[in-house]
């Protein structure tokens, strides 16, 4: 339960960071800032309290039939930031299991 939950917290924050901003102008200044990554360094959503981290892929699968309302309040609710994946990997956290 503990993974699907860390799971949906991170779908939302890599979903957030890939919106259009004419979609969600009101919602962006309460949205996380997307990271500037180097080439071949993907972003990816990282669960603080768990330090488990999803890929953009896993995120968009997760959080499918969400509002973006919903998405958000997961992403707060369970602490997600969007950081680089060598930032990620470098604070010890690890991927999450394929779904």
């Amino acid at each position: 339960m503990k993974t699907i939950t860390t799971g949906l917290v991170l779908t939302v924050g890599i979903l957030f960071a890939s919106m259009l901003p004419g979609v969600a102008q009101s919602s962006m200044s309460s949205m996380p800032a997307m990271p500037k990554c180097a080439s071949g360094d993907s972003v990816v959503g990282v669960n603080m309290n768990t330090k488990m981290y999803m890929t953009k892929s896993q995120m968009m699968a997760k959080s499918a039939g969400m509002s973006q309302s919903q998405k958000q309040a997961m992403m707060a609710k369970n602490h997600v930031k969007m950081m680089c994946k060598s930032q990620a990997t470098a604070m010890g956290a690890k991927p999450m299991p394929p779904m």
